[in-house]
């Protein structure tokens, strides 16, 4: 018998989301969204910073304010006519041509990784949080024990989040299985015309079957197949992981610096330069 909260990917189907609909949905899921300046504007990372609920939305430099009187930092991307007013870029991985992006956009050994997890795994889209509620934590914990690119969530925040893909239509939950069994997932959503692959969790033991190069390249395929999706977004650009670098690299993903208007309190920026420089960067572009 199938299990009714599993769809083959090649059926996957999710909404497209213009920004007005995205930050609705961002604050159905316990977001912080503000309305400032005709756009929507989300809270990000430590309380007070703030960026358009849409990433690479283009404002005007008359825009990019201030969002709240009790913010320490803001930014946004700037329109390709108003680049010159610039202070910073976003650094973002992201495929240029979705449109023409299928297996000769990989390098000749990403083909062959492939090739080998199309024989392995089975990807399929979550449609319900059955899989990820019985398997999915212990999957998320193997993940960043490894990774350590954030801190653990505890089993009760974890079951909190997932419930969050499965209260609307638009994040596209793919799952890769081995024998039955979860070896990874990833998540994603589309607004205006941009993919957005958000978050991605690999079993060590799922790691030879290369789940990781099968999962990212299927989610292209399901975004290059809806209309006028132009490009994915496959998070910031990580210079203090190499080994990451390459393996998007070896995908196609190009690392493409945005420009944009960014301003954060002193203190703040000072603190963030001196022990955090990586995310510095990715906040502001500056190295």
């Amino acid at each position: 018998m199938s299990d009714p909260q599993v769809r083959d990917s090649s059926a996957a189907t999710f909404a497209v989301l213009t920004e007005r609909e995205l930050a609705g949905r961002r604050r159905n899921e316990g977001v912080r969204v503000i309305q400032y300046g005709g756009h929507y504007w989300e809270q990000t990372g430590a309380p007070g910073f703030f960026q358009p609920v849409h990433l690479l939305a283009r404002l005007t430099p008359e825009e990019v304010t201030r969002p709240t009187p009790l913010s320490w930092g803001y930014r946004a991307a700037l329109t390709s006519e108003t680049a010159v007013a610039a202070n910073g870029k976003v650094p973002v991985v992201r495929i240029p041509n979705l449109g023409s992006y299928d297996l000769n956009s990989l390098s000749s050994n990403r083909k062959n990784k492939l090739r080998k997890c199309q024989r392995l795994v089975r990807i399929v889209q979550l449609t319900g949080p059955a899989l990820l509620m019985e398997q999915g934590y212990e999957t998320v914990i193997d993940a960043l024990s490894r990774t350590r690119h954030r801190k653990p969530p505890s089993r009760e925040r974890y079951v909190t989040e997932l419930r969050k893909y499965f209260q609307g239509d638009h994040w596209c939950v793919l799952a890769g299985l081995i024998d039955g069994k979860l070896g990874g997932y990833l998540d994603g959503y589309v607004v205006d015309g941009i993919a957005y692959g958000l978050r991605a969790y690999y079993s060590t033991w799922a790691l030879p079957t290369n789940i990781s190069t099968g999962l990212v390249f299927e989610f292209a395929q399901i975004c290059r197949r809806l209309e006028n999706v132009q490009t994915l977004v496959g998070g910031l650009h990580s210079r203090e992981a190499p080994r990451l670098g390459q393996f998007k690299d070896d995908l196609g993903f190009v690392v493409d610096h945005i420009p944009i208007k960014w301003n954060m309190n002193l203190l703040a920026r000072t603190f963030i330069r001196r022990h955090r420089p990586h995310v510095y960067y990715r906040l502001t572009g500056v190295e």
